[in-house]
Formats: structure tokens, C-alpha cells, sequence
């Protein structure tokens, strides 16, 4: 066997190493047909502020669900791939991990005459409003603060008390157990309680993905409790 052919095999593996170390090192970008800088900005802005746990009154300043932020993105036709720097042109960076963000304010729009007076925030939730939230739901939750993060099976139960939507959550493993007021801020469901022997106010925002149940909420302590659960 000559040298060169001993050699092959060497610079073939080389070059599949080099490959796979390529294909890698690359991020993520997200890319939807016919759609811009102004398109993604606009879009990526919406979906943070609308899967975030907000930290102020005004809702300016919040901690963004990364993976909620990304389902978002996908309802809304946008694709996400792994690309070599530089990207392509129309691949644009998103927001990839759980952390604070500051929002813009939404962008105004023309404000129709006045006709009827508008509905109080934060009501309870009435059975016939949210019949499908209504049910065990069972799955993880997962528990992020600044020094740890961890899991446990959880269950969640809605049910009807007094012609009003109620929550009771069981963590198994963390001190997280108590229940709550299903009420209605806007278009946002949320689940506003007391939970865990400390008494711990948690509002976990609830959002309904086919299926699955989606909640995350922020303690005072700026931990992250995010739920992942499946109806039983």
C-alpha cells in the first residue's frame, strides 16, 4: 500500500470531522418566505411580549419563555434552522433562552368610537368561557432561578366552584402546592393564587397548544415555574 493511499482514509475522516465541527458551531435563524427585517422584528416582539412572565405594572420589562416564544413564532409561518455565519440573507436571531427583556411599546392603533363600556380586566373566568381548561392535567414541571434548576410531576385540576373557574395545583417533591382564581386579563388566562406553605403569589399565564397546556409564572424571589402538562 503506498503512502497515498494510507493517507485517504486519514483525509476523508479529516474532512467529515471538519464537517460535522461546521455544522456545529452554527446558530439558529429563522426564516419565512416573502418576509423581511421589518416582518421578523415585528413578530419576534409580539411573541416575547405575548409568552413572557412580566416583572412591572406596565408590562415594559418581563422574563421571556423561550420555548413558548418559539411556538409563537411558528404558529405564525416562520421556520427555524441551524446556519453557518454569515447567515443568509432573510434568516434573521431570535431569542433563544429564558431571560429578561425589555419591551417596546406596542405600536398605536386608531382607536374606534366609544359604543359600549369596556369590560372590566382581571374577572374570573367563567365555566362556559374556558370550558376546555376544565379537567386534571397532569406533567412536569420545571423550576429555573438564578442558582438551580430542577423537575417534578405535577397535576393540575380546574374545576367549577360557585359559577366561577378554580385551580389547585400538586407538585410532588417541591413545597408548591395551593390553588387559585382562574381569571381573565384581556385575552390572557391566568391562574392567581397563593401556593406553597410560604404562601408564595404566583400568576401562572395558562396557554392551550392543541392538546397540551402550557403555564409559567414568576415568584417573588425571580424564580421561574414553568408547567408542561397533558389532559388526563
Amino acid at each position: 500500500m503506498t503512502f497515498r493511499q494510507r493517507s485517504l482514509p486519514l483525509r476523508l475522516g479529516l474532512t467529515a470531522g471538519i464537517g460535522l465541527l461546521l455544522v456545529g458551531c452554527g446558530k439558529h435563524y429563522w426564516n419565512k418566505p416573502g418576509a423581511g427585517p421589518s416582518d421578523f422584528n415585528r413578530d419576534s416582539a409580539e411573541c416575547a411580549r405575548e409568552n413572557s412572565v412580566q416583572m412591572t405594572a406596565n408590562k415594559d420589562y418581563g422574563i421571556v419563555i423561550a420555548d413558548l416564544y418559539k411556538l409563537c413564532l411558528k404558529a405564525r409561518g416562520w421556520s427555524r434552522a441551524q446556519q453557518l455565519e454569515p447567515p443568509p440573507a432573510d434568516w434573521f436571531r431570535g431569542i433563544e433562552d429564558d431571560g429578561p427583556m425589555r419591551f417596546e411599546p406596542p405600536a398605536s392603533a386608531p382607536q374606534p368610537p366609544p359604543s359600549s363600556p369596556t369590560p372590566r380586566s382581571d374577572v374570573p373566568v367563567t365555566p362556559a368561557a374556558a370550558a376546555e381548561l376544565v379537567g386534571t392535567w397532569t406533567g412536569q414541571l420545571i423550576r429555573t432561578s438564578a442558582d438551580a434548576r430542577g423537575g417534578a410531576p405535577a397535576t393540575l385540576r380546574i374545576f367549577e366552584e360557585n359559577s366561577r373557574l378554580r385551580g389547585s395545583l400538586d407538585v410532588r417533591g417541591f413545597d408548591l402546592k395551593g390553588s387559585g382564581d382562574v381569571v381573565q386579563s384581556g385575552q390572557e388566562v391566568s391562574l392567581s393564587g397563593k401556593f406553597g406553605q410560604r404562601g408564595l403569589p404566583i400568576a401562572f399565564t395558562l396557554v392551550l397548544n392543541g392538546s397540551a397546556l402550557e403555564a409559567s409564572g414568576l415568584a417573588p424571589n425571580n424564580t421561574i415555574y414553568r408547567l408542561s402538562l397533558q389532559k388526563r
